[in-house]
């Protein structure tokens, strides 16, 4: 009995309609064999989901990728880095800033947790603490880049000092006494005005106190006092 040769397009043609199928669908489809049918994909080359126990198979004309690398058609997930773990290691490692497990999540939309920490304990990504477990790559210089830019973001600017009225301390007394160096025709709201560009809110109050205490108006040649608003 002659054998029937089933030709790489014959076996591909059906993707091009369906875009996803399952063993069995291409099975059917084409009339193959089992084994003629995985020699032709492995000589192709294919791609098998990462979600549904990696039933669904496609190929990379019709699979479209993002720039992670990573396909969803009617729910059915492929990615171009291979199986969920494999994926995993790599987003993590090509990350800016590391990722968490719910960061993971969300882009791949499977739960990952039960693979992080076998990916931890290989030494194929590192967990660190940052209030909650982060991972990052593995290479020693991304790791260090991922570190930093993750400390960087979470150094929050410094509050502004609040004074409150007639509770001046010493250094923003001193760094008012500055101001009025810089600008000796100053008053009470233009020295405030300098002491908020320097981080620190004074009331008025507090500063009017200052003057008196220093009788600093006193002490100001004619023409140079603040004209009442």
């Amino acid at each position: 009995m002659r054998t029937i040769a089933f030709s790489p397009d014959a076996i591909m043609a059906p993707f091009f309609d369906k875009k996803i199928l399952t063993r069995a669908e291409l099975l059917k489809l084409t009339g193959c064999s089992n084994m003629t049918l995985f020699r032709r994909l492995s000589e192709h080359g294919y791609y098998t989901s990462y979600n549904f126990n990696s039933r669904y198979y496609t190929i990379a004309e019709v699979a479209r990728f993002d720039r992670k690398g990573l396909w969803e058609y009617h729910d059915v997930r492929f990615s171009k880095h291979g199986t969920l773990k494999a994926t995993i290691r790599h987003l993590v490692s090509a990350s800016e800033m590391g990722y968490s497990a719910n960061d993971l999540a969300q882009l791949l939309g499977v739960r990952v947790a039960s693979l992080l920490l076998p990916l931890t304990n290989d030494g194929l990504v590192v967990r660190e603490n940052f209030g909650g477990w982060l991972y990052f790559s593995a290479d020693p210089r991304q790791y260090e880049e991922q570190i930093n830019r993750r400390r960087s973001t979470l150094q929050l600017p410094q509050p502004p000092i609040v004074v409150l009225p007639h509770q001046l301390d010493d250094k923003t007394t001193i760094e008012a006494l500055v101001g009025l160096v810089k600008n000796p025709a100053a008053g009470p709201k233009q020295l405030r005005a300098y002491l908020k560009s320097r981080g620190m809110v004074v009331p008025l109050s507090a500063l009017d106190a200052l003057f008196e205490r220093y009788e600093l108006l006193k002490k100001r040649p004619a023409g140079t006092l603040e004209t009442p608003s």
